[in-house]
């Protein structure tokens, strides 16, 4: 899966390191999302570091990687659970500096789940 386009206009892109709780995505521009899991739960002050060891060309264990996609302003992928590897599907939008998602899988439901950007200071494309 790739990002798609709608219309004429320019791919809508996030980029950036977004968290909830312990849970961290990393979205890159060519439509690259790693999902991994980081104690303590980080903030702006952690992000310079996870920017430095979270990256698409190392494998890391614990570290899920996926393909985004935008698609009529609703942001989609699809992850693994790290706790029993299930599937997780993972939708919603954007706004500002947070994301506002929808994760399912596993027998769970977890309806707009709040990941803040945490890489402050740099531009969401």
């Amino acid at each position: 899966m790739s990002p798609t386009r709608r219309g004429r206009g320019r791919l809508p892109r996030v980029e950036g390191i977004f968290a909830s709780d312990i849970q961290v995505f990393r979205f890159f521009a060519d439509g690259t999302v790693l999902d991994v899991l980081v104690k303590p739960a980080p903030g702006p002050d952690q992000a310079a570091a996870i920017e430095g060891w979270l990256r698409p060309g190392t494998a890391q264990r614990g570290v899920h990687r996926s393909t985004y996609a935008v698609s009529g302003g609703r942001l989609s992928f699809t992850t693994r659970s790290h706790v029993n590897e299930a599937r997780i599907t993972v939708q919603g939008v954007w706004r500002g500096g947070q994301l506002v998602l929808d994760l399912t899988g596993g027998g769970r439901v977890e309806k707009a789940r709040r990941f803040q950007r945490i890489d402050v200071g740099r531009s969401l494309r």
